[in-house]
């Protein structure tokens, strides 16, 4: 048990070390263009902020008291009702390399959805900070229970 534990210890300090971040997913949109999401955790949050300024669009949802929310959806469509981009995010970062032009973006969450517009101008990065008034997710840290 104390050698599986020291290999575990090992590689989280090689991922570590090398700036490795597996939960960060990166992939291309319908249109063929980068996107990069996730953000749970301090490590990732810094990755995709360092990130950032490759990418013309920058989407942060967040609950009202400020704490990022997972498990949203996020739809992308661009002027000509192309959809863009369609996926769920388990992080509360999403960034994406749109081409310079105008876009609908609606974010999902907790049965809840909100749309944003957003032209996107050449050389001109847009940040766009969706809240939904739910409460922080608690369901990952449950209170303790009364003894």
């Amino acid at each position: 048990m104390n050698a599986l534990r020291l290999i575990l210890l090992g590689a989280a300090f090689v991922a570590t070390s090398l700036g490795v971040s597996a939960a960060i997913k990166e992939g291309r949109t319908a249109n063929d263009r980068p996107y990069a999401s996730g953000g749970v955790g301090l490590e990732e949050s810094e990755r995709l902020k360092q990130m950032a300024d490759k990418f013309s669009l920058q989407l942060v949802v967040s609950s009202r008291s400020g704490a990022y929310l997972a498990d949203t959806r996020v739809t992308i469509i661009g002027a000509n009702s192309q959809k863009i981009l369609d996926m769920a995010l388990d992080g509360p970062w999403l960034l994406v390399d749109l081409a310079p032009g105008s876009y609908k973006v609606f974010v999902a969450h907790a049965g809840l959805t909100q749309e944003r517009n957003v032209t996107l101008a050449p050389g001109k990065r847009e940040q766009i900070a969706v809240q939904f008034n739910v409460p922080a997710d608690t369901a990952k840290n449950p209170a303790p229970l009364a003894k």
